[in-house]
């Protein structure tokens, strides 16, 4: 006998718990096995077409785990080639895969992973140089056992890619906006499926930096970073947020976890503002009047979080690149608010770009 399901996002947690609990098997029914029907890119939803499992005549399905890769990179760039950006390269870390056969296991969205680390910390924990951005999507539910081939596999991905440039007003474009900006060049994809759910991670990476001193905040309190940048731009600012250090999360807290991220403290578990808020900004000496100190106290008078005015902030521009060293202390900040996560985000603008660019989101943990 055969049945049609349309896939339902939201996932119910209550038939989740049911599931794990007693089984598919709740009322006495034969175990089925679904297919996806055929799915196009634009398609509004996927639909499954289900028949008992001992009805169906199955053998094991061999599926090229690099090739879903390969095709995934190409319509990363196919997008971006249509809106006359340049293509990215498939980085070679490993942490997109990893999340993404965590929020498989989970048939669960999350940025969160079981050491309680959002992506910017652990992209800093695998020796990132540069700044990273995350997608992160669970296709499927566990109500429904599905048999996956390489093809249908690779309708999912293409459904995904579109849905998430085409058509990602629920994110508020957040999806769309990483895949299509402009100062990404490299991506490290994750792609994970069960008999159940298909998880794909985008691990969007812009990494223009040469260090000379990687971000630290000494033991002095000393915050200090030294590089050249491989194209020439004017260093802005540097906004740092804060984490509480992070604890180990259990499968269960992953589950109830938010489904979007963001940097500080400000983005918890349970709820994350679409908007982050730094913890504190260190600034250049702009005046040609005052000193470090007393620009830093004018500075302060109205300002809704601390700003510091760096004691060192020293540039030189060349024709494609450009030398930074900036050192300021920060004690008022780490004794103010103690152990934890301090995240550097460096921001620098480029004639011709309205926006200003980040090129780090490196974590120091204290």
């Amino acid at each position: 006998m055969k049945t049609s399901y349309i896939a339902i996002s939201l996932v119910v947690l209550a038939l989740i718990a049911g599931f794990f609990l007693f089984g598919t098997n709740l009322i006495g029914e034969q175990p089925k096995i679904c297919f996806l029907e055929p799915l196009t890119p634009t398609a509004a939803d996927l639909i499954y077409s289900c028949e008992d499992l001992d009805e169906a005549n199955l053998t094991p399905e061999d599926i090229d785990h690099d090739e879903l890769v390969n095709y995934s990179l190409e319509l990363i760039n196919t997008d971006r080639a249509t809106y006359n950006l340049n293509p990215v390269v498939l980085g070679t870390s490993s942490l997109a895969q990893e999340h993404a056969e965590l929020n498989a296991n989970l048939c669960k969205t999350t940025h969160w992973d079981s050491n309680g680390m959002k992506p910017y910390m652990r992209y800093t924990k695998a020796d990132g140089k540069g700044a990273v951005m995350e997608n992160t999507r669970v296709i499927g539910t566990p109500e429904i056992t599905k048999y996956w081939t390489e093809e249908s596999l690779k309708q999912i991905i293409a459904w995904n890619e579109y849905s998430m440039v085409e058509r990602d007003e629920a994110n508020s474009w957040v999806n769309s906006k990483n895949i299509l900006l402009e100062t990404n060049n490299y991506v490290n994809i994750g792609i994970a499926w069960n008999g159940y759910c298909i998880s794909i991670v985008q691990q969007f990476e812009t990494n223009y930096i040469d260090w000379k001193q990687f971000p630290i905040i000494t033991h002095r309190n000393q915050l200090l970073l030294s590089g050249e940048v491989r194209f020439n731009a004017t260093i802005e600012q540097i906004d740092i947020f804060f984490d509480p250090t992070p604890n180990n999360l259990s499968d269960e807290q992953l589950m109830f976890a938010t489904n979007t991220f963001n940097f500080g403290h400000q983005c918890t578990l349970s709820e994350c503002p679409p908007n982050a808020m730094a913890t504190a900004t260190v600034l250049r000496n702009y005046s040609e009047d005052l000193t470090d100190r007393a620009l830093e106290d004018l500075m302060n008078v109205d300002s809704q979080i601390p700003i510091f005015i760096a004691t060192e902030w020293e540039t030189v521009h060349s024709e494609d690149s450009v030398s930074f060293q900036i050192e300021e202390d920060v004690t008022p900040l780490t004794d103010g608010i103690g152990s934890g996560v301090y995240t550097i985000m460096l921001w620098v603008s480029v004639e011709g770009f309205s926006d200003g660019i980040v090129l780090t989101t490196i974590s120091i943990f204290l």
